[in-house]
């Protein structure tokens, strides 16, 4: 078994909870989701076992599960796979997972799953279900209603819907499931992405995408992961015919998923259409919902810091930001902070300020740094 990038549990393929019945004979299936700021939830159930909560990730292509929970579950283990996932890019365990069902309304009887040591999503979640659970048969996530509904004998009429012809496509692993893309217009420039509801920021693109719609070289960003090499600005993004003037995009050098080579759409500019596909004629379409969009979220003092001690060292500072406003560069040190609740500090509403003690060159300084919406 080979899969060479990220791994989500798998729904694709053969499966009775996708049979195809005679059109309109049979009510679809609609199963319960929650809808938080930054995931999309399912409860499962692992033969008696449960119910866990699984992250729905359309960005997945097979699965993960906590190592701790296969073993107290004693899944059987099918071999290993090299994965490349934020744990680090190794082999890692496949498991065979018997009678799963999700949201005690339908079952499948056998999937496969990857074991690391601690998946990392939050909201409680212990694993996740991968992109074949809306790739894999015609499906809608209705994201008002807060349900999944599998239709087993096609999608109602969606006349009224923006379609995307071509948007579901198999990538790399033939065994994982089908991806979906969309293309939308960031800064006036058409491009297709990704559609990634596993993941909790708004959205991320890469260099040459970022140069072809003028975001590169921004007079305004505010550093971010990768180690502050990342930058996060403001684009407006026109998606199924809906514009948002004000996305919070994280702009990165390098592209850390071949399959989509400009970039990925996430869940807090996906939770604001419902979305639904027809996997036989590999179609997505999307309606814009009623759902408010959410606060934007980003480090309003625009620095990136390391630990240095029981200090912290500025590292990056983003132009035209409130600390290079207040003339802070990278190497001072910040003396006598509390690191994470700094990190947190940053993120707060515009208005908000920051006491600092800036130690450069031996000398220190006092500092307060008002937080602005400055991108």
């Amino acid at each position: 078994m080979s899969v060479d990038r990220r791994a989500f549990l798998a729904v694709a393929g053969s499966t009775p909870i996708y049979a195809k019945t005679a059109w309109g004979s049979t009510p679809p299936f609609r199963i319960p989701i929650k809808l938080t700021d930054t995931r999309v939830l399912v409860d499962c159930t692992i033969g008696p076992h449960g119910p866990f909560s699984f992250v729905f990730d359309s960005g997945g292509t097979i699965g993960l599960i906590e190592l701790k929970l296969a073993q107290q579950l004693k899944l059987k283990r099918l071999g290993s796979s090299f994965l490349g996932l934020k744990q680090g890019r190794k082999a890692y365990p496949i498991f065979i997972v018997p009678d799963l069902a999700f949201g005690n309304t339908v079952r499948q009887p056998v999937s496969t799953i990857a074991g690391v040591d601690v998946v990392n999503f939050g909201e409680g979640a212990v694993g996740s279900i991968a992109a074949g659970a809306l790739t894999a048969g015609d499906c809608e996530l209705d994201f008002e209603a807060s349900e999944w509904r599998i239709y087993r004998d096609g999608l109602p009429d969606r006349s009224s819907w923006t379609r995307f012809p071509g948007a579901i496509f198999k990538y790399g692993n033939v065994n994982g499931s089908a991806f979906i893309a969309a293309d939308a217009m960031l800064e006036g420039r058409m491009l297709r992405f990704g559609l990634d509801t596993g993941m909790p920021s708004a959205m991320r693109i890469y260099r040459k995408a970022a140069e072809q719609a003028g975001l590169w070289d921004t007079p305004r960003w505010s550093p971010t992961a990768p180690n502050g090499k990342g930058r996060m600005v403001r684009a407006t993004l026109t998606l199924a015919s809906v514009t948002m003037p004000d996305v919070i995009v994280t702009v990165i050098d390098d592209p850390e998923w071949d399959v989509f080579p400009n970039g990925v759409i996430g869940l807090p500019i996906l939770r604001r259409f419902n979305m639904a596909t027809a996997s036989n004629e590999q179609t997505l379409f999307l309606k814009s919902n009623a759902l408010p969009g959410l606060p934007a979220r980003y480090n309003r003092a625009g620095i990136w810091i390391d630990r240095a001690g029981s200090d912290a060292k500025i590292m990056v500072v983003g132009p035209g930001s409130p600390a290079a406003k207040a003339e802070l560069k990278a190497g001072d040190r910040l003396v006598g902070v509390q690191f994470e609740k700094l990190i947190d500090r940053m993120f707060e509403p515009a208005g908000n300020e920051l006491a600092l003690t800036v130690e450069r060159a031996g000398t220190r300084r006092e500092v307060t740094l008002q937080l602005q919406d400055f991108l």
